[in-house]
């Protein structure tokens, strides 16, 4: 199945959302791509990875302590030499906060007018109206899709790709 769609209007479905992020990013510790774009207006240092029981301990070691953040999972990729690139909109205090967490081998450039939100990598596209902070994941009501289809995730790198250039640094 390429496509699946989750919806969070209720807290079912907030927690079907952090379950799969949970599990993408599970997916790229284990297989990194080449390189990933996260595209977000805003973003924030939240939890992505439950790791309370050491359940991930075989991707990510020992330095995941109990909740894997999503500064953590970006910068093991970056070691990995996943090529890490973020979009998001200028003069954001809690996205400033987060960018400055990273190294600069991760790589991030400013949108004024930036509303679409996703996360592309080589092995699927994640878009909707999620933003990549706690309330966009845990609170608000959210609808993203999920797609595994090799047509439709080229097509997004592609794109993705091509914003990013067109982006002065």
């Amino acid at each position: 199945m390429p496509n699946r769609r989750i919806t969070s209007k209720a807290r079912d479905g907030s927690v079907q959302l952090a379950d799969c992020l949970s599990s993408l990013f599970a997916l790229e510790l284990m297989h990194p791509s080449p390189e990933i774009y996260l595209l977000s207006p805003w973003i924030s240092n939240m939890t992505l990875v439950n790791n309370r029981f050491g359940q991930f301990r075989a991707i990510m070691g020992d330095m995941g302590g109990t909740d894997l953040r999503l500064a953590t999972i970006l910068i093991t990729l970056a070691e990995r030499g996943v090529k890490v690139r973020i979009i998001c909109r200028p003069n954001h205090s809690q996205t400033d906060e987060f960018l400055n967490l990273l190294p600069e081998q991760i790589e991030y450039r400013h949108l004024e007018t930036l509303h679409e939100k996703g996360l592309i990598t080589h092995s699927f596209y994640l878009r909707g109206s999620m933003n990549f902070t706690y309330s966009g994941i845990n609170l608000n009501d959210e609808s993203v899709e999920l797609t595994t289809d090799p047509h439709d995730v080229v097509l997004a790198l592609l794109e993705a790709r091509q914003r990013w250039e067109s982006l002065s640094k």
